[in-house]
Formats: structure tokens, C-alpha cells, sequence
């Protein structure tokens, strides 16, 4: 067997790797993000490492333990790199499963809620920010695209777009909270 194989292997897995992530973690994007970190990682590997797995026909499970080990696992690159930050977010009410209706007051209230001001606070901040980060970031999010979807539809690289978005994101963490407070203050 050839190192042509392992990759002609790992080409044909592919969908079958997407839909064992998809199963794991019920969500189209962060199944195409876990296995295209996976993929990265085994590609990685030394070839020598790769051929003899696949020599003994442990490929598709060995990538799919990885993406298992990915998913579920705190200690995981995925996990640092994606769902952390995410649960950080919505540990912080910036984020939220509820309709917009869940958060408006309740009769005799005279503030709006704490999830609304933050979600102003990122509308005010992405103003601040360049035309092409701003729309690249709503793009993404409002559009429910992938790092591989958008750069497909857009023809921007997905390394481009994944630090855009990062550079975006860590902005609006590091500048939310006093932002919140500014628009609370003004109110």
C-alpha cells in the first residue's frame, strides 16, 4: 500500500466522518469545523505513523476516535479553540438559545434586561470596526455559513475568514462589558 491510499482512504471517509460528527454533536458547523481540525491533525501525522494504521485497517476508527476525542473531550485543541470561547460567551448571557421575546420586560419594569444591553453593546461595537470585518463577521453568523461554506460562497480563503472572525470576536470580548456599561449608564 502506497501513502496515495491513506490519503485516497482519508478522501473517501470524509463524508462518513462528518456525518459520525454530526451525530456526536448535532450541529452542521462545529461537525465541518471538528473534522476539518482532525483532518489537519492526521495529515500531520508522520506518514510512516499514517501507513502503518492504515496497513492495519484502523484508519476510519483511529480518525474517528479523534473526532470523538475532540468533541467530548475539555483538554481537546477543538475544545480551546472553539467551544470554550463559546462557553465563555454564553456563560456571560451575550448568546442565547431564547427568542428575543423571552427577554422583554415584564410589565412595570423600567430597565431593559442585561442580555439586551450587551446585544447593543455588540452592535455598537462592530460599528467601530472596518466595513469588511464587520460584514464578514454578520455574514458568517446571520447567514449560518461554515469556515468552508463561506469561503466557497466568497472566494475569500477559510484562513482569512476564521482570523477575521477571531479578530472580531476577541475585540468584542475584550471591549463588551465596558460598552454594556457605557449604554446602561446613558439610559
Amino acid at each position: 500500500m502506497s501513502n496515495k491510499d491513506v490519503y485516497k482512504a482519508l478522501e473517501e471517509g470524509y463524508p462518513k466522518f462528518k456525518d459520525v460528527a454530526l451525530n456526536i454533536c448535532n450541529d452542521e458547523d462545529k461537525a465541518s469545523d471538528v473534522v476539518q481540525m482532525t483532518m489537519e491533525a492526521v495529515l500531520k501525522m508522520p506518514k510512516e505513523t499514517l501507513q502503518d494504521i492504515y496497513n492495519k485497517d484502523g484508519l476510519l476508527w483511529y480518525v474517528i476516535r479523534i473526532i470523538n476525542l475532540n468533541i467530548k473531550s475539555k483538554t481537546s485543541r477543538y475544545y480551546y479553540k472553539y467551544n470554550k470561547y463559546y462557553e465563555l460567551i454564553d456563560s456571560n448571557n451575550c448568546t442565547s438559545s431564547y427568542s428575543p421575546d423571552f427577554y422583554e420586560n415584564k410589565p412595570g419594569d423600567n430597565e431593559r434586561s442585561s442580555t439586551h444591553i450587551r446585544l447593543d453593546a455588540i452592535e455598537e461595537l462592530l460599528k467601530d470596526l472596518y466595513w469588511y470585518d464587520r460584514e464578514l463577521f454578520l455574514t458568517y453568523y446571520k447567514g449560518s455559513y461554515t469556515l468552508d461554506t463561506l469561503s466557497d460562497k466568497t472566494g475569500i480563503s477559510r484562513s482569512s475568514i476564521f482570523n477575521t472572525i477571531k479578530r472580531v470576536k476577541d475585540y468584542i470580548k475584550d471591549n463588551i462589558n465596558d460598552k454594556a456599561k457605557e449604554i446602561k449608564e446613558t439610559e
